[in-house]
C-alpha cells in the first residue's frame, strides 16, 4: 500500500465507512492502528498473551459503538487508546484480584532476540512494572507517539499532572535501568 493511498482516508472516514458496511474500510483502520496499540498493551503489561486479548477487547469496542462513535475533541487514535488504557485498567484489577496471580509472570519469548536484547527487555519491563501505574502509562503512551495534550486526553488529567508523572518516571527508569 502506498503512502497516499495509506493516509487518503482519515480515520474518521475509515469508520464512517465501515459502519455503513465497508468491512475494507475497517481492514485498512485495523492495519493502520493494530501494531502501535499492541505494543503499547505489551510494553504496559510485558505479557504477549494478554497484550493480544486485550487488544482484541479494544478492537471489539471498536466494533461495537462504529455507529455511535462521534469524533468530538479527540482523534480515533486517542479515543482507541483511552478504550486500550480503560481494558488495560480492568485487566490489572482483575490480576490484582487473583490470589493466584502470578505477579513474575513476564513472557519474553521472542526467538528473533538476541540473548543481550531479551536481557533488556526483561530489565526494561521489570523497571516498568515497578512505576506506579500512572507514571508507566504515560510514559509508555509518550514512548508510543502521544503529545503530552492527547496524554492529556486518554489519561484524565491535565498538563503539569503528565509533566510530573514523566518527569518521575524518567528519573526512576534512570536510577533502575542505571543499576542493572
Amino acid at each position: 500500500m502506498g503512502t497516499f493511498e495509506k493516509f487518503a482516508r482519515s480515520d474518521v472516514s475509515l469508520l464512517r465507512g465501515y459502519a455503513k458496511g465497508d468491512v475494507t474500510a475497517f481492514e485498512k483502520l485495523y492495519a493502520r492502528h493494530k501494531d502501535a496499540l499492541y505494543n503499547y498493551l505489551f510494553r504496559s503489561l510485558g505479557h504477549y498473551a494478554a497484550a493480544e486479548e486485550i487488544a482484541q477487547e479494544v478492537w471489539m469496542v471498536v466494533i461495537d459503538q462504529t455507529k455511535t462513535y462521534q469524533k468530538r475533541d479527540a482523534t480515533f487514535k486517542t479515543w482507541l487508546y483511552t478504550v486500550g488504557r480503560n481494558k488495560l485498567i480492568d485487566h490489572q484489577r482483575k490480576r490484582a484480584n487473583q490470589a493466584h496471580a502470578d505477579i513474575d509472570d513476564v513472557s519474553i519469548a521472542d526467538t528473533s532476540m538476541s540473548s543481550d536484547d531479551r536481557i533488556l527487555t526483561q530489565q526494561l519491563i521489570a523497571a516498568l512494572d515497578q512505576l506506579p501505574a500512572e507514571q508507566r502509562d504515560t510514559f509508555v503512551l509518550q514512548q508510543e507517539g502521544f503529545s503530552q495534550r492527547e496524554i492529556c486526553k486518554i489519561t484524565g488529567v491535565g498538563t503539569e499532572t503528565v509533566k510530573s508523572r514523566l518527569r518521575y518516571a524518567r528519573a526512576t527508569l534512570k536510577q533502575r535501568l542505571g543499576e542493572s
